[in-house]
């Protein structure tokens, strides 16, 4: 039987995806009922910088998909997150120790109590597994019996003042904001499938303004990092470069970019409206900048030491992974078997949505379905807490920083 409708809004920093729909739970798959679509103005490097034009554009697609004073799940991305990996550990006093609900949410609540800047605040507390009295390996403690438990987890956080300035850019269109989501944790729901994330893979996911990262050992999310350069950065080089107007430049991406410049004849030209372009001069301004965002991947798995530890290797998604030659040059960069990915499980009007730059809109309603728009109820080491994000930065600004 299919759940409730779920709704999600994909605010990035060069198109909003508004997206409805609803999970078939027996098997498994999402059917997406509408989407709109709309230009994004008011973003830069997936940060909201004009809250007016930017609700504008959400307001576009809201409209484009149909959606009427819903709650809806946010996709959040941009430099100011970041993350980090830790453990916390309490004693369980109950009588007869089985382990509770309450319990793990009581985990959740130490793990959140981290000592962060001024501005920042926890957005995810993912549960990586547990450990019951020296027994690793636990995925689900509920119902079992320890005296000293330990979660693993993996702790997201982000700028108080970013996520204030997108809930208000999106609420300022009539919809309810019940989550904000870590953008390649929705993309991972809609592209990864669990026994990629059971042998260890990594996801890339090449958006506009930005390229998100998240790895995935043993089944548990693991690391997560945002790259300030996206699809974005291609055109605009290409615009500079050439000495077109921007909007051509885009075009030109679009219709000819590639990345291998050795595979583009040195004499080739393309053509766009009257004026022709060296076609090997345009790979290699595009081959330059991706190099420079794998090789800030590359660098950024270094630093959390799981690159030699994913034999699944990496999944592109994203717009810009669409450019010609980007998964060769990934596993040249990455040293590790590279491919595109699509939104998986996906039903009813399919064809517009089965492309990589919607892997984060599809997963927004994956992560809805799975998680709920309230605070979900411990899942293990699969789920994922939100605590009340949303409600909280709301409280924050109405009554100052709560202590």
């Amino acid at each position: 039987m299919a759940t409730s409708l779920v709704h999600g809004i994909d605010v990035g920093t060069t198109k909003i995806v508004a997206i409805t729909g609803r999970l078939d739970s027996r098997r498994g798959w999402v059917e997406v009922l509408s989407m709109g679509e709309a230009p994004s103005h008011g973003l830069k490097r997936g940060v909201v910088v004009d809250r007016q034009a930017a609700a504008e554009s959400v307001a576009e697609a809201i409209e484009a998909c149909g959606m009427r004073g819903v709650p809806v799940n946010v996709g959040i991305a941009g430099s100011h997150i970041s993350s980090f990996n830790t453990e916390v550990t309490l004693l369980n006093r109950g009588r007869d120790l089985t382990i509770s609900e309450r319990f793990v949410k009581k985990l959740d609540q130490e793990a959140r109590q981290l000592e962060l800047t001024e501005d920042e605040r926890v957005i995810h507390v993912v549960p990586r597994g547990y450990v019951l009295d020296g027994s690793e390996g636990v995925k689900q403690p509920v119902g079992l019996a320890a005296r000293k438990v330990t979660m693993r987890a993996h702790v997201v956080s982000g700028a108080l003042s970013s996520i204030q300035n997108l809930l208000h850019a999106v609420e300022d269109c009539g919809v309810k904001v019940a989550q904000v989501v870590l953008e390649p944790l929705a993309s991972a729901e809609s592209c990864l499938l669990e026994q990629d994330r059971s042998s260890g893979i990594a996801l890339l996911d090449m958006g506009g303004g930005t390229t998100d990262v998240a790895a995935f050992l043993r089944g548990a999310l693991t690391h997560t990092d945002v790259i300030p350069i996206g699809g974005e950065s291609f055109s605009s080089d290409l615009a500079y470069g050439l000495k077109i107007p921007y909007g051509d430049a885009e075009a030109l991406k679009l219709r000819y970019g590639s990345v291998l410049s050795d595979a583009v004849d040195s004499v080739a030209a393309v053509r766009l409206d009257d004026r022709h372009y060296n076609a090997n001069f345009m790979s290699q301004i595009l081959e330059y900048r991706a190099r420079e965002i794998l090789e800030y991947a590359r660098q950024s798995l270094d630093k959390a030491h799981v690159r030699n530890l994913l034999p699944e290797g990496v999944v592109l998604t994203g717009g810009a992974s669409l450019l010609d030659g980007m998964t060769e040059l990934a596993e040249e960069v990455l040293g590790m078997r590279a491919r595109t990915a699509v939104p998986r499980r996906v039903k009813g009007n399919v064809e517009p949505v089965q492309k990589p730059q919607y892997a984060t809109a599809v997963g927004l309603l994956y992560f809805a379905a799975k998680n709920g728009h309230a605070r979900p109820k411990s899942k293990g080491a699969g789920g994922t807490s939100f605590g009340s994000i949303v409600e909280a930065v709301k409280g924050w600004f109405r009554g100052g920083r709560a202590g």
